[in-house]
């Protein structure tokens, strides 16, 4: 009789305990499955890009004459060229451009010393100088979102000269050659090498998993003086660069997430 009332007794808590097994192995199968779809797309980790970009900057030079700043009048440029992209995951990649891009600076409204007809003359006129480098700024591209993204880009640039000329029009609108040579930076004169830091941001939107396109606000300011002394100072360049593009996937290597 004892053990009818035992067996009767354990037989509710023995189902209690194999519904709640039941559910709790539910529970880690659907665990499992999340996992494994998060594991699959954690995978997709390192991708390489390529990509064709261009735009516009507004390009000046500054000047340091006997610890004293001044900056000429930014000149509108272009810039055109290629982009490579190294993504560790889909927050952190290394970008960079490879591009051609000018630089320089206007003035406005001067007294120069220039030819007219063979002859010196000082000429009233607008000065535009006209720098091409071959332009590659490399930097840390920290994206936030998924479909859209805004970015946060941070790094060096280095350029090559590749170009450089001077170019005044007088008050009638014709182009006369310069022999003031404050504002006629000769090529020797002008080192092939100009460096410093960019930084900005910008905006990508994935069209497709394979195709992304992009804006780009960026600042370059030149460490590397471009000639110096003491009668015309030191020159640096400096750029504001407003970059569109669009980016291909090249490649996408599957692995375990880094971080």
């Amino acid at each position: 009789m004892k053990k009818i009332i035992y067996l009767f007794t354990l037989l509710p808590i023995m189902g209690f305990c194999q519904d709640n097994y039941t559910d709790y192995n539910k529970i880690i199968s659907e665990i499992k499955l999340l996992e494994g779809d998060d594991d699959k797309e954690k995978k997709k980790v390192h991708r390489i890009e390529i990509g064709l970009n261009g735009g516009f900057n507004f390009a000046e030079i500054s000047q340091n004459v006997l610890n004293q700043d001044y900056t000429l009048n930014s000149k509108l440029g272009t810039l055109y060229g290629g982009t490579f992209i190294y993504n560790f995951n889909r927050f952190l990649c290394i970008k960079g451009d490879f591009d051609i891009a000018s630089k320089g600076f206007e003035m406005s409204n001067i007294e120069l010393d220039g030819l007219r007809d063979g002859v010196d003359a000082v000429i009233k006129g607008d000065v535009k100088q006209m720098i091409n480098y071959f332009d590659i700024p490399a930097f840390f591209h920290l994206g936030f979102g998924k479909k859209l993204k805004f970015d946060i880009n941070f790094g060096p640039y280095m350029a090559f000269l590749l170009k450089n000329r001077s170019q005044l029009i007088d008050v009638d609108g014709n182009q006369v050659e310069i022999t003031d040579n404050a504002f006629d930076f000769s090529v020797d004169n002008l080192d092939k090498i100009d460096w410093g830091w960019v930084g900005g941001a910008g905006i990508d939107y994935h069209l497709t998993e394979k195709i992304s396109i992009g804006f780009d606000f960026l600042i370059e300011q030149g460490q590397k003086v471009l000639n110096g002394g003491s009668t015309f100072g030191d020159f640096k360049n400096r750029s504001q660069d407003f970059d569109f593009g669009v980016n291909f996937l090249l490649v996408e290597k599957k692995s375990k997430k880094l971080f």
